[in-house]
């Protein structure tokens, strides 16, 4: 049985609805970059990043930060990221042969990200030290049964960043670092396919024979990669810090296999039109597959501002370059094209300002304000990443038990506007049409334990 050109290529864009291994999600920075290294940073609303200096965490941020440190320093920190993400029907359709289904609750949950560091400073005038976090990431899942289970169901992406780090002091006021990071991706992203949809392709008349036919995608994929981050801070005086930080772009060729799991037809026919379509080399068949993906680099811009014996005022502004991000290629193993998606991401701003109050040797108090920018234009938002604007309420404290113990704990809120989501994956028959409003909200809580020697 010999598939025409088109219904191979309706079958085709099956896989591609799925692997989006480069869009899987995130809700926390723009698009789905993650701030949340640091307790200390959190506080303020990761205001003064590039600037605050006072901790190992700053190897992350900016790695000159470490020439500010006079001891030998270690530093773990955890974070809980706690997703709401709703999607509320409006006019969505169902897929060809398929009921619509329900709205699929919430997709968010809690998330664990973990931090670690040593900054360990050599003599006056160079430090050196090492950060392994968590740079990308997040996990979306919709109940099996709603109304885009044909476009996404479980979206999960993972990077592990490890990160050398050395610094110099040039003068008095001009301290440089520079580091070296190998980050490595996972992904793992499922939806569910319209075998129905596949079978009307060949024989249209054969669809009341074969409605509510599903199966599932499971699509898995992981590289590795280089990049680097650089920094200067500038202190003008011993109040008043100016930093300067830069994270490289990280280009990945993402592999991994594409897995179906095909349903029972009960006609003959149709049974063995999902037979030949799943057989080696065929439309449905079980394969390998590459997505070339850039994940964007990172300016950041940040004033420290000490006001009397007991106020500093951090300050932020943050560019990330989200444009890498315009069309996925997915290609399986073999060369065969599959499909190439435009994005049409763009690059972001984030904005933030926060304060401390040092009310004793003790306790530090912080706050902070932040406004991020998303990358997502309406017209390609899809239920993998329901990407939005973001404001951030954020609160903080430090507690020095002793000279050598450092204690910080953070939480913030992220508020974020209803979006519209308007996706069909090219085609409404296969896919069903989701049309609706996606609702999010983010919590965030961290701690951080460090230790000078």
């Amino acid at each position: 049985m010999r598939f025409s050109q088109h219904s191979r290529h309706l079958s085709l864009r099956f896989a591609v609805g799925a692997v989006l291994l480069t869009a899987a999600a995130g809700v926390h920075a723009s698009g789905f970059a993650l701030l949340e290294q640091s307790a200390s940073r959190l506080g303020t609303a990761f205001s003064g990043t590039a600037a605050a200096a006072d901790d190992a965490t700053t190897i992350f941020y900016n790695p000159a930060g470490m020439m500010n440190l006079d001891e030998l320093e270690i530093s773990a920190a955890a974070s809980g990221v706690n997703i709401s993400s709703q999607f509320r029907n409006g006019a969505s359709q169902p897929a060809l042969g398929q009921p619509l289904g329900a709205e699929g609750g919430d997709a968010g949950d809690w998330n664990a990200i973990a931090a670690a560091y040593v900054a360990l400073p050599i003599n006056e005038n160079l430090a050196a030290g090492f950060a392994f976090n968590v740079p990308f990431g997040l996990k979306l899942e919709y109940d099996n049964d709603w109304m885009g289970r044909f476009q996404a169901l479980t979206s999960e992406i993972r990077t592990f960043n490890f990160n050398p780090a050395l610094a110099f002091r040039l003068n008095e006021h001009v301290s440089l670092g520079f580091g070296l990071n190998y980050q490595r991706i996972l992904a793992e992203l499922t939806n569910s396919v319209n075998y129905t949809a596949a079978i009307a392709a060949v024989s249209p008349a054969l669809v009341p024979l074969n409605t509510g036919l599903e199966g599932n995608l499971v699509v898995r994929g992981d590289d590795a990669a280089w990049g680097f981050n650089a920094g200067v801070l500038f202190e003008f005086t011993p109040r008043t810090r100016l930093g300067l930080s830069y994270r490289s772009s990280i280009q990945y060729e993402v592999e991994g296999t594409v897995n179906f799991t095909a349903p029972t037809a009960t006609n003959p026919t149709g049974a063995a039109i999902i037979a030949a379509a799943s057989a080696p080399g065929g439309p449905l068949a079980d394969s390998g597959a590459t997505v070339d993906i850039e994940l964007p680099d990172i300016a950041t811009a940040s004033l420290y501002q000490a006001i009397g014996d007991n106020v500093e005022l951090l300050i932020d502004v943050a560019w990330t370059g989200w444009s890498s991000v315009q069309y996925l290629n997915v290609v399986r193993d073999n060369g065969v094209l599959l499909s190439g998606t435009p994005e049409l991401w763009e690059d972001t701003w984030r904005y933030a300002i926060g304060a401390t109050w040092k009310v004793n040797d003790a306790w530090k108090l912080r706050g902070g304000l932040a406004f991020d920018e998303t990358p997502v234009p309406d017209e390609t938002r899809t239920a993998r990443l329901p990407d939005t604007e973001r404001k951030w309420v954020a609160i903080g404290a430090r507690w020095t038990p002793t000279t050598a113990t450092i204690i910080d704990f953070g939480y913030a809120h992220l508020f974020s506007d209803d979006v519209p989501v308007n996706q069909n994956e090219g085609n409404t028959l296969r896919s069903g049409l989701l049309n609706g409003q996606q609702e999010s909200a983010v919590d965030i809580i961290s701690l951080q334990l460090g230790y000078r020697f």
